[in-house]
């Protein structure tokens, strides 16, 4: 049985997908709901209780190999035990099986915060699912399936299948560990690995250590493709190699390792430096390896390897193990330049129109305010003698040196975006988001602005290799952000007194706006009502409206492959604005949001005490002895609630109240119970649940009726106390 095992932020998208009409069944569920979005609604409530934790949802396939067969019942048995072995006893979930491939396979949906507010340990879950797989295979008797630890060779990924059955050709991946795994039969040495990969094309790219004294790392070359050694499973690493028996020593290898390195550099230098001319060879702003790393060539790095750039930036980038080396970097890097002698292009001919042209030569008017600088396409040398950091490797960042005197025009300009918007953000701290475009996992890296600036070569390269960049503010803040924008929306916003703080243009006629609230910490719901408030009145994007969205990082390019240009290229995100003020309108949004939390709220603390009155039980007791004063409400509740379905609680609260001082409990414990258990209380009484409950127990113990009663009772006391003495 294989189980594949992921962590999102979002429920709704997850549930959709797991109950498709016509393809699925739903084998059992703890929720009420019975649509995904009924389900999200209830998951969501749930989250609230830990509203700091980003990946809430745990979502987990289970299946077993094409012709072999499990009973509904016996898949439902088999979530329930998947579920408690991974600690979830205590969560939502929701089991549905899937019918619409030739293998029979579940997916079970389940909330990470537990009914309690506690969140699932996530530590070590990867083994401990393993071991469940093996347990369940054994007592199923289905086919096993080795583990991952020790599998020698990596499982060809979705793509890859679908690739071969496309093509009817085999992937990179299956042709490189074929022709490896051949090679290293009755093999001793690397020299002679190397010599029999290359007889049949294979080229490997080493990676050394202590001045070639270990071999650290292996990669692979077939056909323009270049994969790791672990990418195709662990027999194919240097620690793999030699638990076959093929080994790397100096004395002996070293000279094939060397040849190896030298023929990297050169085929790296040749595809770097085609077709450009002499003088722009060291501005290049692509990459190139050296020592088998791959290191930015505009000076970012100065000849140390990757892992040297900053303190956390050389951490290696999640991949599906396919690095395409057969193509130069992408021109774009230095495609567009400032004009020489600074003038707006073509300004004359056009009048007052700002205008904005890409990479691929396209001119239109900007739609937004203050000066955007003219880009130049590659042909345009009028600034060829300038040194190499004027090319441009990030954004078209507009009048830089008139807003920011400190900034030099000169600078590299995707350190003067990101430098910009940090400093319009106006925050301590920031979470740098490095998205994997291939496998869409996320890579973080919390940094102060100058951390960041320190480590914009690394982030620069980690685009290039295909990776988008995101930002957000970290910590407590007063910014939001609404996405996907038209740029006639920008001019709304600013109409309404809704004027953003920043404004980046992620692709094309799409925008993104920061609107910061304040410059003091601002409730996290509060924001994210802002936001969606936002984005419905201006049209933006409605799922990214929470307080814990990315935005994108001006001066890195879009690497979406839905917003690719006309001429193929990726665009770059510009920064449009980068005012950092306050909005206009931000107390009057902020109040607007805030009334909204405490209906909400009160709503939620309404179902909670609804739900408490309908699932009571009688707690273990004394046969004589009183119920506690909340028990004995909402007790007295479920009686009356069954009897009255759509009750008025004011007058039922009388008649409980009633009821428990004629029982003989204290004024005090009645008002406290009545506080604790009404349902209502907080939306009926907002601001005055205390004194609701103190001149309603008041009243009802001054009540004829209950004086009597209670005057009763305190005979009888008396008399039982005679009797006994």
């Amino acid at each position: 049985m294989i189980a594949k095992m992921e962590k999102g932020r979002g429920f709704r998208g997850a549930l959709e997908y797991d109950l498709q009409a016509g393809k699925s069944e739903l084998l059992e569920t703890n929720l009420s709901g019975q649509t995904p979005r009924a389900m999200a609604h209830e998951f969501g409530e749930v989250r609230q209780l830990r509203p700091t934790l980003g990946k809430a949802v745990l979502h987990v396939a289970l299946s077993v190999p094409p012709g072999e067969h499990l009973t509904d019942a016996q898949w439902r048995a088999i979530g329930h035990r998947y579920l408690d072995g991974m600690g979830f006893r205590d969560n939502q979930y929701v089991i549905t099986r899937h019918t619409d491939t030739d293998h029979e396979h579940i997916h079970i949906l389940a909330n990470r915060i537990t009914f309690a507010g506690e969140v699932v340990s996530d530590s070590q879950d990867w083994k401990r699912q393993e071991a469940l797989m093996r347990e369940i295979e054994r007592d199923y008797g289905l086919s096993p399936v080795a583990p991952s630890q020790v599998a020698d060779r990596k499982a060809l990924t979705k793509g890859e299948i679908e690739y071969a059955i496309r093509t009817g050709a085999p992937s990179i991946k299956q042709q490189l560990q074929k022709l490896g795994t051949a090679a290293m039969q009755e093999c001793h040495s690397i020299s002679e690995y190397v010599e029999r990969l290359e007889a049949v094309g294979v080229d490997l790219i080493p990676t050394m250590q202590l001045q070639g004294a270990k071999l650290s790392g292996l990669m692979y070359r077939l056909d323009g493709t270049v994969m790791k050694g672990s990418d195709l499973g662990k027999a194919y690493s240097p620690v793999g190699l030699a638990k076959k028996g093929v080994t790397y020593e100096q004395d002996r290898d070293f000279a094939t390792v060397s040849r190896c390195l030298e023929r990297e550099a050169h085929r790296e230098y040749d595809a770097t430096n085609r077709d450009l001319a002499p003088e722009e060879v060291s501005e290049r702003g692509g990459i190139r390896r050296q020592s088998g790393t791959v290191v930015p060539s505009d000076g970012g790095v100065n000849g140390r390897d990757a892992g040297d750039v900053g303190s956390t930036a050389g951490a290696e980038r999640p991949t599906d193990g396919r690095v395409s080396d057969a193509e130069p970097e992408p021109r774009e890097h230095v495609a567009a330049q400032y004009a020489a002698d600074g003038r707006r292009g073509d300004e004359s001919e056009h009048g007052d129109s700002q205008l904005h042209q890409g990479s691929d030569g396209h001119r239109e008017p900007s739609r937004l305010a203050t000066g955007v600088e003219t880009l130049r396409a590659d042909g345009d040398r009028r600034d060829s003698g300038r040194d190499a950091d004027t090319r441009i490797v990030g954004m078209a960042l507009p009048q830089a040196s008139e807003l920011y005197p400190a900034l030099q025009v000169e600078r590299d300009r995707t350190t003067q975006a990101v430098q910009c918007q940090l400093q319009a953000f106006g925050v301590d701290r920031v979470e740098i988001g490095i998205r994997d475009g291939q496998q869409g996992k996320m890579m973080n890296r919390l940094w102060t602005p100058d951390e960041v600036l320190q480590n914009a070569a690394w982030l620069k390269r980690m685009n290039a290799q295909g990776n988008d960049i995101y930002v957000k503010p970290a910590g407590e803040h007063g910014l939001v952000l609404v996405d996907d924008l038209k740029p006639e929306a920008i001019d709304r916003l600013k109409g309404q007194g809704v004027n953003p703080a920043i404004v980046t243009e992620t692709s094309p006629g799409n925008l993104q706006a920061w609107l910061k609230l304040s410059r003091d910490p601002v409730d996290p719901a509060v924001r994210t009502l802002v936001a969606r408030s936002a984005a419905q009145t201006f049209g933006g994007d409605l799922n990214s409206t929470d307080a814990r969205h990315y935005g994108r990082l001006a001066g890195f390019t879009n690497q979406k492959p839905e917003r690719l240009l006309d001429n193929g290229l990726h665009p770059f995100v510009l920064l449009r604005e980068w005012s950092g003020q306050v909005m206009t309108r931000a107390r009057e949004w902020i109040a607007q949001a805030e009334r909204f939390v405490e209906a909400q709220e009160a709503r939620r603390e309404q179902n909670t005490r609804l739900t408490a009155i309908s699932t009571w039980e009688p707690p273990k007791r004394a046969a004589w002895g009183l119920l506690a004063p909340l028990d004995e409400y909402q007790r007295q509740a479920q009686i009356l609630r069954n009897e009255y379905p759509n009750p008025d609680w004011s007058r039922l609260d009388w008649m409980i109240v009633k009821a428990m001082a004629k029982q003989g409990h204290s004024a005090q414990a009645v008002m406290e119970a009545l506080v604790q258990g009404s349902p209502q209380i907080t939306s009926r009484k907002p601001g005055h649940a205390e004194d609701y409950a103190r001149r309603t127990v008041t009243k009802a113990f001054q009540a004829p009726d209950v004086v009597h009663a209670r005057a009763e009772q305190r005979r009888d006391a008396e008399e039982d106390r005679g009797r006994s003495r």
